[in-house]
């Protein structure tokens, strides 16, 4: 199963990006294909989401620390590093937890995606050790 995301021009679907285009090219011309199709506001947004999850796998799939190899893992430890917690919190038992917020593009408005994301893009290089430059280099090539 391939994922891709296409914009509507016309009567016609359009694959959004190259990585989209290159996605369906897994299949022969001509084949029928079943999709499933949902709206999103924020197309760009969504190639942002989409990035940052595939940072998230990278790291997780260059590192032998145990807490970190798994990109949920990643993400968790990412949005700690972030503070990236929602408003309210929960007390119970004199305890009180924190809730982390969502890296969905639906969640965050465009000007907080693009600083969150650049942070969480910083505090997987440092966790990797490499310049944020390199990291983001090495997810645009591995898509």
């Amino acid at each position: 199963m391939k994922e891709a995301v296409f914009q509507r021009k016309d009567k016609i679907l359009v694959p959004f990006s190259e990585e989209d285009l290159e996605a369906i090219k897994a299949f022969p011309e001509h084949q029928l294909l079943k999709v499933k199709i949902t709206g999103s506001k924020r197309p760009r947004s969504l190639q942002q989401n989409k990035w940052v999850h595939a940072m998230f796998r990278l790291v997780a799939a260059n590192t032998d620390d145990p807490k970190w190899d798994t990109d949920v893992k990643v993400k968790r430890n990412v949005k700690m590093a972030m503070k990236f917690f929602k408003d309210e919190v929960i007390v119970h038992r004199d305890k009180v937890w924190f809730e982390l917020r969502s890296f969905a593009f639906d969640e965050m408005e465009q000007a907080e995606a693009d600083i969150k994301y650049n942070e969480a893009k910083l505090v997987c290089a440092k966790f990797l050790d490499v310049p944020p430059e390199e990291l983001e280099a090495r997810v645009k090539e591995e898509g």
